[in-house]
């Protein structure tokens, strides 16, 4: 086989000035800024950031550790990515320190949150309330496509009720998952979280359907990943505008003014550039003037340079192509790659760098023999247009078989195939560069194999499992763990709330492990806790076991939660204590019933009575004991007097058919020997045995004797109090007539007097006559009152009212005493129409009542009558600004022939009166005072409803 020698080098073009220009056109921009912030004043607001800002205290920005090209961890484990390029050139021109710290996105947020960082570069949707400053200038635009397999309905545009009806993933924290809510909650029921790299191999082995994140971290992923077949879709989320986020607003408007400066620069644009657009950073070009300077600058040495070049020239080329393939060997042993070459004259593939081949090499046919046969087709397909020169490249992904057909080994390679050409420009020759994954489509694999059995295993029923981090912070649950915390809640409100509360809880800061449990700590925690939270409606007796994971360096990894829900056992336990407690104190009431019983029996006039038909005796008891004294029936009954009642208690002591309990008064010539007769109340119950036959009887026997004397009396008694009511209603009604007849008289004389001419004098006998009047016919019903009061309880006949008119008239008839000069009536009635059902002539009355007694005791000021609908009845009260009552004299002011004051009129029974009223309605009735000289309201509530005319 022919050996051919690769030479790779670099070449020159002296003629091109636009790389020279873009090559100084940098160096000159940043001579210029440099010039300005040395030269111009430096702000006030920048100098008091530096001050706050130090090498000690740096800005921290926390960013997404895999969001390409935006941000992410290097190979080497370095921030990168034009985000990061950016705040670097601003935190520079500030002058500022600045430190970023890399994370999983969601736990990024949430530091920031926290206030563990100072600047986060986030979608402006979640920060746009205080306390959080978003940037004016928009750091760059996240457009949101949907990644899926080539070859599925992916016309027009992916809406988000597909995405909810088929199921998406998404990555953990990311803005593209905050458009599916359902009010103020997320609705997480179609959602998986993953990482791009799991979630887009998912989609190539079919695990998942659709993956939603930003475009440009897609197609960066993807090309990282050598991934085919993945298409990208448009998804109806709107391009989000990505700022810079913080707290101090200082801080937010210095980096929008220097960003400002940068961008009109050029900067801004030449840093993104090197990410997005690689082609244009060698397109760019240099003003006109500054080529026309250069121009004339380089021709005046481009003489003198040219021949060094020309004789240094050989020399770089062959030093530049060793050193080319010295790389070019240690990136292809670094990397795991190897290159095969296939001789098209001599249908040979052989080894170029690596060992997959056999040492004399293989055919095509051969070669292609081993590969996986479902890939054959293609791989005959590709290299026949290689090797006609259709194509020039194809890029390899297949699987070769480096076993036998009986024990095949399948490698899994990818890389590229490229064909070089001879002098005649036909393909010669096909350099194959393949990469092994084998290890990575394994690792993924077994990836893949190790989520499923951790889903099975963290959803174990009987078991509630959580990890944390090694912060303390919620990184998952399993289903029974959600139970536990509540996110499975029937109400998604509160199951939301539930997941917010835990997420956003640090397990440090758990009132239960605050003491227990601290971040150095190597031990296993078991702790049993109430786990009470009623503000997400969590109310469960568990026992936590806390297992800190150790990873390789010694230090804790994580912490993995296994809980287990002992309500019921501890319930259960409780309602065993509870009953033997209910036992005990029973037991305990017992004795003390007992104790108790017998007390009550040795210090009363009471024995418990038992009677045997077997044995024909007859018991009595002090005590739950031996008996006090006991009698045969015939004993019994020959005590009892008067003799003619004592067949019949002998007929009952030998019953055995009458089967309800019997009433006797029986009198003993005496209880047993010594003791004095009585006279005994006995009540006789059945006792029956197991075939309800009646062996017995129990019973109480009390002594009634001075209950039957006292009987005797009482009704002696009676006899006298009925004729001392009859004596009293004959005086009240004779009273009635006498005082009647001149009240009549002086009702006559004032209507004449009235008739007459008017004068000063004739007026004052007016007034006089008017006023006696007034006072003798008070006088009169509250003795026709009281008489009443003394034979029965007042009388009421509710009927149907508009209470607002009634209220009218009644208030009508009471101005009318009111006549004191100084003295102001006030009335408040707050309604149109009030329909109930009361009586109206015993309101009037209580009212009247009221307000005569205001006006004997108020000079100056108000009388204030109304009423309101409280309580389903209605409040009456009488407000007045007079003399007041005391305290100690407002619990008597009720109570009949009570005067306070013996030189004001009256017979001290009106309020007696308004009592009896009110508590014949089923009412109440008070007073309310501070004291002398502060005025009096007595009031009176009413039961009734208010209904519809």
């Amino acid at each position: 086989m022919k050996t051919r020698q690769h030479i790779f080098f670099l070449s020159t073009d002296y003629t091109n000035l636009k790389n020279f220009f873009r090559i100084i056109r940098r160096p000159l921009s940043s001579f210029l800024l440099f010039y300005l912030f040395t030269f111009l004043p430096f702000p006030a607001s920048a100098q008091q950031l530096t001050d706050k800002y130090t090498k000690e205290r740096p800005v921290v920005i926390v960013c997404d550790w895999d969001k390409p090209p935006y941000e992410f961890l290097d190979d080497k484990g370095h921030p990168s990515g034009s985000n990061i390029d950016v705040m670097q050139a601003v935190m520079k021109q500030l002058g500022l320190p600045c430190r970023f710290v890399m994370k999983e996105w969601s736990i990024a947020l949430k530091t920031f949150e926290r206030g563990d960082a100072d600047l986060v570069l986030a979608n402006a949707r979640r920060y746009r309330h205080d306390p959080y400053v978003l940037s004016e200038n928009i750091i760059n635009y996240n457009r949101i496509r949907v990644a899926m397999r080539a070859g599925q309905d992916s016309a027009g545009i992916i809406s988000l009720k597909r995405l909810e009806q088929e199921g998406a993933v998404f990555k953990p924290g990311d803005y593209s998952a905050y458009y599916f809510r359902d009010g103020d909650s997320l609705n997480t029921g179609f959602m998986e979280f993953q990482t791009p790299k799991v979630a887009l191999m998912g989609i190539i082995n079919g695990d998942y359907k659709y993956y939603v994140w930003g475009e440009e971290p897609l197609r960066w992923k993807i090309k990282e990943l050598n991934l085919k077949d993945i298409v990208l879709c448009d998804v109806s989320i709107p391009i989000s505008e990505i700022h810079v986020v913080g707290r101090d607003r200082e801080l937010i408007e210095e980096i929008d003014d220097q960003y400002s400066r940068l961008k009109q620069s050029g900067e801004i644009e030449n840093l993104q550039n090197r990410w997005f657009h690689p082609e244009r950073v060698q397109e760019e070009t240099s003003p006109v003037a500054i080529y026309v300077v250069l121009a004339i600058l380089l021709l005046a040495v481009i003489f003198y340079l040219f021949n060094r070049l020309a004789r240094a020239h050989v020399r770089s080329v062959t030093r530049k192509s060793s050193e080319l393939n010295n790389m070019m060997y240690k990136a292809l042993h670094m990397g795991n790659f190897n290159v095969m070459e296939y001789d098209i004259a001599n249908d040979r593939i052989s080894n170029r760098y690596g060992h997959i081949l056999p040492d004399g090499g293989l055919t095509l046919k051969e070669f292609t023999s081993r590969i996986h046969p479902d890939q054959q087709h293609e791989f005959s397909q590709k290299m026949g247009l290689l090797m006609v020169g259709r194509e020039r490249r194809f890029e390899l992904d297949k699987r070769w078989n480096v076993g036998t057909n009986e024990e095949p080994k399948w490698l899994n390679f990818q890389g590229h195939a490229i064909s070089e050409l001879d002098a005649t420009g036909r393909p010669a020759y096909i350099v194959n560069a393949i990469h092994d994954v084998t290890q990575e489509v394994e690792e993924d694999k077994a990836a893949r194999e190790l989520v499923k059995k951790y889903d099975r295993l963290t959803n174990l029923e009987f078991v509630a499992m959580s990890f944390y981090d090694r912060d303390g912070w919620l990184i998952d649950l399993n289903d029974s763990m959600k139970d536990i915390c509540g996110f499975n809640s029937d109400n998604q409100e509160a199951s939301t709330d539930a997941e917010r509360y835990w997420r956003n809880l640090n397990m440090f800061d758990i009132p239960l492990f605050r003491n227990a449990l601290s971040k150095d700590a190597r031990d296993n925690l078991i702790v049993c806790q109430h786990m009470h939270y009623p503000e997400i409606g969590v109310n469960r007796y568990i026992e936590f076991h806390v297992m800190p994971l150790v990873g390789a360096d010694g230090q804790v990894a994580n912490y993995f939660d296994s809980t287990i829900e002992v309500t019921d056992e501890r319930n259960r336990v409780s309602e065993m204590v509870k009953l033997e407690r209910e036992e005990k104190k029973t037991l305990e009431r017992i004795e003390q019933q007992k104790v108790l019983l017998t007390y009550l029996l040795r210090n009363s006039e009471r024995h418990l009575m038992r009677s045997n038909q077997k044995t024909k005796v007859i018991a009595f008891y002090r005590s739950i004991g031996a008996p006090e004294y006991v009698h045969s029936y015939e004993s019994f009954v020959n005590n009892m007097l008067p003799e003619e009642e004592r067949e019949p208690f002998r007929r009952l002591l030998y019953d055995t058919t009458t089967r309800t309990p019997q009433f006797f008064d029986i009198h003993l010539i005496r209880r047993s020997e010594g003791q004095p007769g009585t006279v005994f109340h006995i009540t006789f119950n059945p006792v029956f045995d197991a075939d309800g036959n009646i062996i017995g009887h129990e019973g109480i026997s009390s002594d009634i004797t001075r209950l039957h004397d006292t009987r005797i009396r009482l009704q002696e008694e009676t006899a006298l109090a009925k004729d001392s009511v009859r004596l009293k209603s004959g005086f009240m009604a004779s009273m009635t007539h006498e005082l009647r007849t001149p009240l009549n008289a002086i009702v006559g004389f004032t209507g004449v007097l009235e008739s007459l001419d008017a004068s000063d004098e004739r007026a004052e006998f007016v007034r006089i006559i008017r006023n006696s009047s007034d006072m003798l016919q008070r006088l009169i019903n509250d003795i026709i009152e009281a008489s009443s009061i003394t034979d029965g309880p007042t009388t009421v006949q509710p009927v149907d009212v508009d209470f607002v008119s009634a209220f009218e008239d009644i208030c009508l008839t009471l101005q009318q005493r009111v006549q004191d000069a100084g003295l102001e009536f006030i009335k408040e009635s707050p309604y149109n129409t009030f329909y109930t059902t009361v009586d109206i002539g015993r309101l009037q009355q209580v009212l009247t009542n009221f307000v005569t007694n205001a006006v004997k005791f108020t000079k100056q000021g108000h009388i204030r009558v109304g009423y309101r609908y409280e309580r389903h009845g209605v409040y009456l009260y009488c407000e007045d600004t007079g003399i007041g009552i005391a305290k100690d004299k407002q619990p008597i002011v009720f109570d009949r022939f009570v005067k306070l004051d013996e030189f004001v009129q009256g017979t001290g029974m009106g309020l007696a009166i308004c009592k009896s009223i009110a508590e014949r309605c089923g009412g109440e009735i008070g007073v309310k005072s501070d004291g002398d000289g502060t005025g009096s309201t007595f009031w009176v509530w009413i039961p009734c409803e208010r209904r519809l005319a």
